[in-house]
């Protein structure tokens, strides 16, 4: 699995288990990643990529408004359809 800035994933791992985040910028090691109300774009989370299952590609987010956006539309899509991004 390839991620990229922007794409968005869900953790499946850890306390934050099922919370989805936007990827900010990847690490040789982690994978830096935003919710743009907790973790912020100025101090992303890191995360083992391992962790992390792709949900759905998006344009690259700049702001912790866009990521808030791209993640509340997302949600609502998960709700009425129910599914994973499968490539």
């Amino acid at each position: 699995m390839q991620l990229l800035p922007g794409n968005i994933v869900r953790s499946t791992a850890g306390r934050d288990k099922d919370h989805l985040y936007v990827v900010v910028t990847i690490t040789p090691n982690r994978v830096m990643v935003a919710d743009g109300v907790k973790r912020l774009v100025s101090a992303p989370k890191p995360k083992n990529c391992l962790h992390l299952q792709l949900v759905d590609k998006a344009k690259v987010a700049t702001t912790d408004d866009d990521i808030r956006r791209i993640l509340q539309s997302r949600d609502l899509l998960e709700e009425k359809k129910g599914g994973i991004y499968n490539g």
